[in-house]
């Protein structure tokens, strides 16, 4: 809804600020109205330079090793073995409440509507050509990612046969593969069921490519790590080849050799535990809430941009902040500074889902997924992603200045050298500009669990994309970069420090930004391109964003400053309230109050559990640009209140066009599967 002035003549324009205002922001922040230039606009200079002390981007790569020793799946002993890791760093750096919360990992336990899978024990594994070219194909430990996740124990001695992506039943046509190994393509979880399952195959190697870029095969010699799924307590076994080896393979068996495989493999899936690290800095108010940043501890060994990065760089956060807070060079922050390692996006899950008292705690946050990657290696830059933008909040025009902080002092000391410190270089680290940039929602991490609606944490998301090695046995430590991971850390923590810590008096330099920022959005939606029937949704929603952002920003540092400092931006007289659109949908639908966060959690689909064994049937909306997002916003909007149609033209306005049609069809699935009926 569209917050109008409580004083309609006051009338401004789009840049404009009343003079009752500007008089109120000279009073709250005299040092950006008076000519004094800042690093940071809300911060006197001597807080970013106590956080730019403390960082150390040498510390931070030391621990991407140090984590990237461990296997780290979900419910596995080298799992375990990080988490505890993380903790006694962080007992050891003062952090307070240092511990690992855990959560069952049984098949049975569920969290909210998601339902938990076993962990996994693997102890060795060999592939080994028996004939006619005998030798080691591949072996775990040696090469932590030759073995899939989930695969059990195996002692085999089998003819190879190529079914090519084994994900049809036509692929297996006119073969008897009982008590063959398989060589297959395809999704790794589909080929065991046709293989294994239904035809009798002891097993299956896969070259499956989980991750595609425009680099994708260049490296032929990249082995990707893969999956079975951890629902599948008769799983049997996968090795994972590079493309080299697996074209290989298919060229000899092509031409009619007969090759014959051993597998010896000693692995067990069983009931674990999702273990989430936690640690806090405590605050001095208990009653206003804790500002959260989160990484993922998970993935194969090594896993070091993904995502040990983001686990040593929200480590050092901690620690950089600790260590200030203890020298006296900054003060106890008024909120509590909360610290949550997970594994990813199921750990997430379990720990909102049985922590409520916790998340009604939480105001904002940030999570961390690959931070430190370096361009020449990993063909990655770093973004910085907003909140939803069903959750406008302050925090990204905090994120964005630290960000454009960050960015001009790098460049500014690769063009003219200078003490290394001044441009965030760390001895050992490049010397190259901060290359990044700030962009809209995106998903694929633990943020989408806290923003989804049950919860509703904004969180903003930092992350490299995308990286050559990721989810292979190429993402090694060396891709990553010193320089990088400090002022990946140095940001956070002055994102994350202003959130917890600053002072009201310099609330209103902060609104000033703000308000700036909230100005250029409407001026943007008002010329942006599209059907020209939605640019009045696109200036509406623009103005919504707007109010509720500095809403949060009132909410956060209650100042007195009058209400029209916090109402809809300019322009909210000369728009035109859109007309409907044609075609509309009048249905309100309604969430099941058991379903609490997203639908998709890693392994698990609700559509796909409630479907089965029926496939779900892909929907428009899915097949669309930003098809992810959308559908996840558009559940993110039910709330009882909504039509279809009222739906759509959020969507519209804030992201893109989209048919009425297509999303009435995607909320129709949802009620097919219980996850929302209608009113």
């Amino acid at each position: 809804m569209t917050h109008r002035s409580s004083n309609p003549r006051q009338t401004r324009s789009s840049f404009g600020l009343t003079s009752r205002l500007a008089a109120a922001l000279i009073a709250a922040g005299p040092a950006l109205l008076a000519g004094q230039e800042r690093a940071i606009p809300f911060w006197p200079d001597p807080v970013p330079e106590a956080i730019r002390a403390e960082v150390d981007g040498n510390a931070a790569l030391e621990l991407v090793r140090d984590i990237s020793r461990f296997h780290r799946v979900h419910g596995s002993p080298g799992y375990a073995a990080a988490a505890e890791l993380v903790r006694a760093r962080l007992a050891a750096a003062g952090l307070s409440g240092a511990t690992i919360e855990r959560f069952p990992a049984d098949g049975k336990t569920r969290y909210a509507h998601f339902r938990s899978y076993l962990g996994w024990t693997p102890v060795s594994a060999v592939l080994e050509e028996v004939s006619p070219r005998p030798g080691v194909v591949a072996s775990f430990p040696a090469l932590p990612v030759a073995l899939a996740d989930y695969s059990q124990d195996a002692d085999v001695t089998a003819e190879l046969v190529d079914v090519g992506r084994g994900t049809e039943a036509k692929d297996y046509e006119g073969r008897a593969l009982s008590g063959k190994i398989v060589l297959a393509g395809g999704e790794l979880p589909r080929v065991h069921r046709l293989a294994c399952e239904e035809r009798g195959a002891a097993g299956f190697l896969s070259d499956y490519p989980n991750q595609a870029s425009a680099w994708s095969g260049d490296d032929r010699d990249l082995v990707r790590w893969g999956h079975l799924s951890p629902y599948q307590t008769a799983n049997r076994f996968a090795f994972m080849l590079s493309k080299r080896q697996a074209d290989g393979y298919r060229l000899r068996l092509a031409v009619g050799e007969r090759i014959r495989l051993r597998v010896r493999v000693r692995a067990r899936m069983v009931p674990a535990t999702y273990d989430v690290v936690s640690a806090t800095i405590p605050g001095t108010d208990p009653a206003a809430g804790d500002i959260l940043l989160t990484a993922h501890l998970c993935h194969e060994s090594a896993g070091a941009n993904d995502n040990a990065s983001g686990s040593a760089a929200i480590f050092e956060v901690a620690r950089a902040l600790a260590s200030a807070i203890a020298k006296g060079t900054l003060p106890p922050p008024r909120r509590t500074l909360r610290f949550l390692w997970t594994p990813e996006i199921a750990g997430s899950q379990a720990w909102l889902a049985s922590r409520p008292e916790a998340v009604r705690r939480l105001v904002a946050g940030i999570h961390m997924d690959m931070v430190g990657g370096l361009l020449t290696t990993t063909k990655s830059t770093f973004h910085l992603s907003r909140t939803a933008e069903t959750l406008p909040h302050v925090v990204n025009v905090i994120a964005a200045a630290w960000f454009e902080h960050v960015v001009s002092v790098s460049m500014r000391h690769a063009e003219r050298g200078g003490d290394p410190g001044a441009g965030l270089v760390w001895p050992g680290g490049s010397r190259e500009p901060f290359l990044g940039d700030l962009r809209r929602l995106e998903l694929g991490s633990d943020h989408e669990v806290f923003e989804e609606a049950s919860y509703a944490v904004p969180m903003v998301y930092f992350h490299d994309y995308p990286d050559v090695t990721i989810h292979t046995n190429r993402d090694q430590p060396e891709n990553l970069d010193a320089t990088k991971l400090g002022r990946v850390a140095y940001m956070g923590a002055g994102i994350a420090w202003t959130l917890a810590a600053l002072p009201r008096e310099e609330a209103g330099a902060l609104l000033a930004v703000a308000r700036a920022q909230a100005d250029a959005s409407i001026a943007t939606a008002r010329t942006r391109g599209g059907d020209p029937a939605d640019g009045g949704l696109r200036t509406r929603e623009a103005r919504a964003e707007a109010s509720r952002m500095l809403r949060t920003l009132a909410d956060l540092w209650p100042v007195a400053l009058p209400p029209e400092a916090f109402a809809t931006p300019a322009g909210s007289e000369d728009t035109p309230t859109p007309a409907p659109a044609p075609g509309g949908d009048p249905r309100v639908p309604v969430r099941d109050p058991s379903i609490r966060g997203p639908l998709d959690v890693y392994y698990f689909n609700l559509v796909a559990e409630r479907l089965a064994p029926e496939l779900p049937p892909p929907t428009v909306l899915s097949k669309r640009e930003e098809g992810g997002v959308l559908a996840y916003e558009a559940f993110n909007l039910v709330d009882g209140r909504r039509t279809v149609s009222e739906i759509r033209d959020v969507l519209t306005g804030r992201y893109r066009s989209v048919p009425v049609s297509e999303i009435g069809e995607y909320l129709d699935l949802l009620a097919r599967v219980r996850a929302i009926r209608w009113k």
